[in-house]
């Protein structure tokens, strides 16, 4: 199958853009006082996750661009409690950005990110996932989460 041309860090980069526009635009305010500074947080473990996710294929030797033959099964390591660390980790950073923009519409990206990575690229991967690796990636998919 064919790589799609745009790949989760190009709809990631395009989230942050969006989100730091509506956050200009969306002058509410959720959280009181210095509260939205808990938004360093989950970006710095969601930056983290996806890194150590990132470093595990390599590690691996498999590809990391969807759609593409993946020549090992990565389940150690960050892939032991979740399926798709890279994909929570760009998420995590998003819910982080929208803490920092302390506004609610920066909120609807976070969502529309989560579930554009599960219709457009975890559905497909899951399926070629389970054609390439059968039984054993059924067997890590019973007993770790898609996300957490």
């Amino acid at each position: 199958m064919t790589p799609p041309k745009l790949l989760p860090p190009h709809y990631f980069a395009l989230a942050v853009i969006v989100m730091v526009a509506l956050g200009v635009v969306d002058t509410t305010s959720l959280l009181p006082g210095s509260w939205y500074l808990i938004g360093i947080i989950p970006i710095g473990l969601g930056a983290g996750l996806a890194l150590w996710g990132s470093k595990l294929f390599a590690k691996a030797g498999t590809n990391i661009i969807p759609f593409t033959e993946s020549t090992a099964l990565v389940t150690s390591g960050a892939f032991s409690f979740s399926r798709n660390p890279m994909y929570l980790g760009m998420n995590l950073a998003l819910i982080g950005l929208a803490l920092l923009l302390n506004a609610a519409v920066p909120w609807l990206v976070v969502v529309g990110f989560a579930l554009l990575l599960r219709i457009k690229f975890v559905r497909v991967e899951e399926q070629l996932m389970e054609a390439t690796f059968g039984e054993e990636y059924l067997s890590y998919k019973a007993r770790v989460r898609r996300w957490v």
